[in-house]
């Protein structure tokens, strides 16, 4: 499975994505954001430790503003958000799960 399209929609706050199986779906920009898999966000998993992150910054209305997407390898995409948070790869398996929670 591979993404295909990942486009703003006239909204301004979701995205319509494909992928070559012929699913399509649109996101809200919320959701992807607040669902941020890096590990500042989510946490990580390394050796048996569990990290968790406390007192994360709390998301504004810039956090929610997109400014830019770009696809990294053959298997995920950088969102980069108008706060300045870009450390999160949404792979897409991922991201496919992620946009079938609102469907």
């Amino acid at each position: 499975m591979i993404l295909t399209q990942f486009k703003r929609n006239p909204d301004n706050s979701t995205f319509h994505i494909s992928f070559d199986d012929g699913m399509e779906f649109d996101v809200a920009a919320k959701l992807l954001r607040e669902h941020c898999p890096c590990a500042g966000c989510s946490g990580e998993e390394v050796l048996l430790y569990k990290y968790t992150p406390v007192n994360k910054e709390p998301l504004t209305e810039e956090s929610f503003m997109l400014e830019k997407a770009e696809i990294v390898g053959n298997y995920a995409i950088q969102l980069k958000w108008k706060d300045g948070h870009d450390t999160g790869l949404y792979n897409w398996q991922f991201l496919r799960e992620l946009a079938q929670l609102k469907n």
